[in-house]
């Protein structure tokens, strides 16, 4: 047997790589392959607002602390690798050094695959950048080109042209993908928003359940 085949995800914040293609991870963790997500920042002021509602004057480290804590909890409970850059949101800032970081990441892990966020995606500032900060790293180290947009923000994709061209039935690990979602305490409003997401491309793609994507290099 050839060596696994190994899939990157690039996530601007902890919870979008999951709420996004955690049952495509899932499904193909299962299969024995090797995935890995990178974080660029822990969403310590785009999605973290629920923490500091409910702790009054809680310190911004302590946010960060709070939501890399969530991160891993969730690849945990999917069985698949996490790196967290921690690079700063509100929006995203890729500096020449950041670029080189995330390139270098890239050229180690050496995916067949990548999955970040859509590229036209001008509803959300950090989303555009890390999806901008993807294609430009894995171009740098010359990785590959099989890169793959899922959704973007929940409500905006038709605002944004996300069009998917391919669908990964989720239903057999849907229940999985829940359950990783519910370890990100600071953003509990995503099982539900997820689960009416993923039921509609499910009607799409005709399963119960359904994740999609648009190819970097339609084919």
């Amino acid at each position: 047997m050839g060596a696994p085949l190994r899939i990157l995800a690039i996530s601007a914040h902890p919870a979008d790589f999951c709420s996004r293609s955690g049952g495509t991870l899932i499904r193909h963790a299962r299969a024995g392959a090797r995935v890995r997500v990178i974080w660029l920042t822990h969403g310590e002021t785009d999605e973290s607002k629920l923490l500091f509602d409910q702790n009054p004057g809680i310190a911004l480290d302590e946010v960060r602390r709070v939501r890399e804590r969530e991160a891993f909890a969730c690849v945990d409970a999917m069985g698949v690798e996490g790196r967290m850059l921690g690079f700063g949101d509100n929006p995203l800032r890729m500096t020449p050094e950041r670029d080189a970081q995330l390139g270098d990441e890239i050229a180690a892990f050496a995916p067949q695959l990548i999955l970040t966020h859509w590229k036209d995606e001008l509803t959300y500032p950090t989303h555009l950048l890390a999806s901008q900060a993807a294609v430009r790293a894995a171009r740098s180290v010359k990785a590959t080109n099989d890169i793959r947009y899922f959704e973007p923000n929940i409500g905006t994709a038709a605002r944004v042209g996300f069009v998917p061209d391919h669908y990964v039935d989720i239903t057999e690990v849907f229940e999985q993908k829940l359950a990783a979602l519910r370890t990100l305490a600071a953003q509990p409003h995503l099982v539900e928003l997820y689960t009416t997401c993923n039921r509609w491309r499910g009607i799409e793609s005709g399963c119960r359940y359904a994740e999609a994507f648009l190819r970097h290099a339609p084919h």
